[in-house]
């Protein structure tokens, strides 16, 4: 153990310990909340129902409001509980760099291995993903002696591999030229955290000086790669599949894991979000977990205060579902199943 990784700047509490329960990491905003609903409903639906599962939720600004919707939402699920973790006084002592549509909501996952220091294992995971299978398989991968379990970024690992045949259609971040090898860059948007070796190799003082030593362009995932190389256990692109364009330099096996996590997910990460663009890959399976949440009026809200339903979304739209393999039909009978399970949630 490092001398740094003895240290702290601060003392944190522990989160409360559900000993059989997979902890479940979340990180918003109250404005956030109704997307995170979406992928909490479909790791729900897609659970063990054999096993325990607990939601925690890292936030400053959740309301009341919302919180009670969630409690309401997880509570017919007995399975499942749910806790809020204000972290105000942890990262309001820090000067952290944002930009785009980056939020200091990013950086609380640096608190993660100290808060649940009582757990040796937790899954963070970002509020635009959908689960689609279920996500006891994913904490029973053995993490060995990796620190943290991730996917390779699919658009940095593209980078890496184009670089080598020509300098010109290679993209960069600045934390890049600090790596040894940029092939090993993940995306952080899933974070499967081995906690004791996590919290004896890199300090909590190393996360946030780091992350206010620059203007990262990646920002805490920048942080992640730099000080957690070499220790990384990377897994199969389908455990946080985006769809990208970037991977025609791939070597081979690289490109058959893509083609075939593209067509089999188990984790979507939604880096073009389905409720800022009317069509993209896999949306209607935002949708199908959308319709299913205590948020979807507040989606929906949303959408038309952006003048997002002013366009012709009904006819666009369903010209586009008409086209894909499993066709209308298919989506209605889906979508009339949704209101069926909210009608059912709504009498409990």
């Amino acid at each position: 153990m490092s001398n740094t990784a003895e240290q702290s700047s601060f003392t944190l509490k522990a989160v409360p310990f559900y000993p059989d329960a997979i902890p479940i990491v979340f990180a918003s905003d109250n404005n956030y909340v109704p997307y995170m609903s979406a992928t909490i409903q479909s790791i729900i639906e897609n659970s063990n129902q054999s096993r325990k599962y607990i939601f925690f939720i890292l936030h400053r600004t959740i309301s009341n409001e919302s919180a009670s919707l969630l409690n309401k939402q997880v509570s017919p699920h007995q399975q499942f509980s749910i806790e809020f973790i204000d972290v105000t006084e942890y990262v309001s002592k820090y000067d952290l760099f944002v930009s785009r549509h980056i939020t200091v909501e990013a950086y609380y996952r640096f608190l993660i291995p100290e808060i649940f220091y009582k757990y040796e294992k937790a899954i963070y995971l970002d509020c635009d993903m959908i689960v689609l299978a279920d996500i006891s398989e994913l904490f029973d991968i053995d993490l060995g002696n990796h620190i943290l379990a991730s996917t390779r970024d699919i658009t940095v690992l593209n980078w890496h591999y184009a670089s080598k045949v020509s300098k010109k259609v290679a993209g960069t971040r600045n934390s890049l030229p600090i790596m040894k090898d940029t092939s090993n860059y993940f995306c952080d948007g899933l974070c499967f955290f081995n906690i004791p070796l996590f919290r004896n190799t890199v300090s909590q003082t190393e996360l946030f000086d780091l992350a206010m030593a620059n203007e990262w362009d990646s920002h805490d995932q920048d942080v992640l790669n730099i000080l957690c190389e070499g220790k990384v256990l990377f897994l199969p692109f389908h455990w946080g599949f985006y769809k990208s364009n970037d991977f025609e330099y791939f070597p081979e096996n690289y490109k058959n894991e893509y083609i075939d996590a593209m067509k089999h997910p188990k984790i979507i990460h939604f880096t073009s979000k389905p409720w800022k663009s009317y069509y993209g890959y896999r949306f209607e399976s935002f949708w199908k977990y959308a319709t299913r949440s205590p948020f979807i009026n507040n989606i929906i809200n949303n959408m038309r205060s952006n003048n997002m339903l002013e366009q012709p979304i009904k006819k666009m739209v369903l010209g586009f579902i008409k086209k894909r393999r499993f066709g209308l039909k298919f989506i209605l009978f889906d979508c009339v199943r949704a209101w069926i399970f909210r009608g059912k949630i709504k009498k409990k």
